[in-house]
């Protein structure tokens, strides 16, 4: 813990005792309660990136969070998982002392900030005087346990930076264009320059406590204004150009060694100006960014300030084979209805549906394509004796060179992921860099149908395997709303296929080689039933599961029925929640004007 706690002085008893009684946790408190708090807690700060307590150490201090950002965080089998947010007013480390257990997951602080800590010893003598103070916490354990997911909503982040990697870049003038935009979501927003910083050294709090929305403006480097800009922000955006080549490393914490710095969100934002010297992928990897925004026009501008105002809308597809044509009419009734798609991903077919949308292509342009290569004749139809696969996979990869050829995931329209599955980790796969056509190859590769990629030491195969509707990915990295398309929840495989089936040599006789034998369909089902059973730690906001009657997993030529369904159950369930939808879209048509 890098801190240093004291008891306030009498003057400062007072001011503690205010900004208790100002957060939620405390308004179910006597003043009594809340005065001893105060009285014996130990005041302190604890600088952005460093841990308050680790994973399976023992609990011997209740915490408050009274300014500031935490992030709560697992390590198992399968790496570390983002739990969840501490913001501003909630205890912290109570579930431990409560149980006597060793902490269940590490909590580090993601920006500066101000704690209250309660020794046990303290703890239990007040918890004996005040009941008050047992309810409180009792409530606080509960409604965790209810709302699991809760944190990601209420602690969006507040505080952005906004680093500007060259000259070139009027860093302060693009902050207040987005601080502008921004503004017309409804949230109080206020950009502040180096120029202010003066007026942040001392009050920040006060000031961020007025606001909705913070933008510090800085330029990289060791200013003790960028310093600052570091360690109050809870997400950055760094704005590169094509023609500079990043730092390395590259500042993005007050000090390398934070071991925070992995957890924090980055969105690398391209400049598109000068000449094009320096590729994406070299910015993306040098910061780590999470996601790529091009900042093109004014179009990107109101991508940007939905991203900063919270309201951006993130749109994930499913894997589910044939059935996933409903996708294309899902993106048509939210394009229709106005509904902006800010950043969109998902697995196998929902990828490749995704990534028509990210390329930038029309409604009729994506159905073109997707006729083309799915619908005129069978992408499976290579069939082999099988030894890997069953087929050999040269009609997909031919159909996605013609169709993406060589573009990049980083240079698209729209922020996109791919997840497949590795086989050797036995863990999902999420592709934000790289050529497309190869990500959406690997994203495909249904184990059985399609030969499995081979990439280094990964064998990567369809992401139905692991993750088919990988709305946690969207929801670590995305704040905002997010609209999720499950085609493979259900009608997906017909048992009477299987009752009394023919012989390779009957089949082919019957249906010839254009027709996939029903083993295709039972190896597609059978890589998504388990995981379609797997609760999702992070859900969408609206979920959207068409009845697709008469489709299956290898209907390529049933392209109208499953984009009817789709483009049906999308404007239902845009309709059903419109009142979540309506002001983001008004605001949208607003950037248009």
């Amino acid at each position: 813990m890098l801190a240093v706690a004291v008891r306030p002085n009498t003057p400062k008893m007072a001011e503690l005792i205010d900004r208790l009684r100002a957060l939620p946790f405390f308004e179910a408190l006597d003043d009594s309660t809340t005065k001893e708090i105060a009285d014996r807690g130990l005041w302190f700060s604890l600088a952005g990136g460093w841990e308050l307590f680790a994973q399976g150490g023992n609990s011997q201090t209740l915490f408050f969070l009274l300014s500031g950002r935490l992030i709560v965080v697992r390590s198992g089998a399968a790496g570390e998982t983002v739990l969840g947010y501490v913001r501003s007013g909630e205890p912290v480390g109570e579930m431990s002392l409560l149980s006597g257990e060793p902490h269940s997951a590490s909590v580090y602080a993601l920006r500066d900030s101000e704690m209250l800590a309660l020794p046990r010893a303290d703890y239990e003598e007040i918890l004996e005087k005040s009941p008050d103070l047992a309810v409180a916490l009792a409530r606080a354990v509960l409604g965790r346990a209810r709302h699991p997911t809760a944190s990601f909503q209420q602690t969006a982040p507040r505080v952005f930076a906004l680093i500007g990697t060259s000259p070139a870049i009027d860093i302060d003038a693009r902050a207040k264009l987005l601080a502008r935009e921004a503004s017309r979501y409804g949230v109080k927003v206020r950009a502040i320059t180096e120029a202010e910083e003066e007026t942040c050294y001392v009050g920040f709090e006060q000031l961020e406590s007025g606001l909705d929305i913070v933008l510090l403006a800085a330029k990289v480097g060791y200013s003790s204004w960028y310093q600052f800009v570091l360690r109050h922000a809870d997400r950055f955006f760094v704005l590169a150009r094509r023609d500079a080549r990043p730092p390395r490393p590259f500042p993005l914490s007050p000090a390398e060694s934070s071991p925070a710095r992995r957890f924090r969100l980055v969105d690398l934002i391209v400049v598109e100006e000068g000449l094009k010297t320096t590729p994406v992928a070299e910015w993306a990897r040098a910061v780590e960014a999470n996601r790529i925004f091009h900042w093109r026009s004014d179009a990107s501008l109101g991508a940007l300030a939905r991203v900063v105002a919270g309201k951006s809308v993130g749109l994930v597809l499913s894997g589910g084979g044939a059935r996933a044509y409903a996708h294309l009419g899902v993106i048509r009734a939210m394009r229709e209805r106005g509904v902006p798609i800010d950043f969109i991903g998902g697995a196998s077919m929902g990828a490749v549906v995704g990534a028509c949308y990210a390329m930038g292509w029309s409604d009729a342009e994506i159905e073109s394509r997707i006729r083309d290569g799915f619908v005129a004749s069978n992408p499976l139809g290579d069939h082999v004796l099988p030894v890997v696969a069953l087929t050999r996979g040269g009609l997909v990869e031919e159909r996605l060179r013609r169709h993406f050829g060589d573009a990049l995931i980083e240079d698209l329209q729209t922020p996109f992921f791919c997840v497949s599955s590795d086989l050797v980790s036995g863990g999902a796969r999420v592709d934000t860099l790289g050529v497309l056509r190869h990500s959406l190859r690997a994203s495909v590769s249904l184990p059985g149908i399609l030969p499995p990629v081979v990439d280094g030491q990964s064998l990567l195969v369809d992401g139905a395997v692991v993750d088919n509707f990988p709305t946690d990915y969207m929801r670590q990295v995305h704040r905002g709303l997010t609209i999720g398309v499950d085609v493979a929840a259900r009608g997906t495989i017909r048992a009477s296929d299987f009752a009394d089936p023919p012989n390779f040599f009957q089949w082919i006789v019957r249906n010839g080689f254009r027709s996939p034998p029903p083993i295709v369909a039972l190896l597609m089902r059978a890589a998504t039933a388990r995981e379609e059973k797997m609760e999702h730690a992070h859900p969408a906001d609206i979920l959207i599961t068409p009845t697709i009657e008469g489709v299956d997993l290898r209907d390529w030529k049933r392209f109208e029925p499953a984009v009817a369904a789709g483009y049906a159950a999308a404007r239902a369930a845009l309709e059903e929640r419109w009142d979540a939808l309506a002001p983001i879209v008004e605001a949208a048509k607003g950037e248009d004007g």
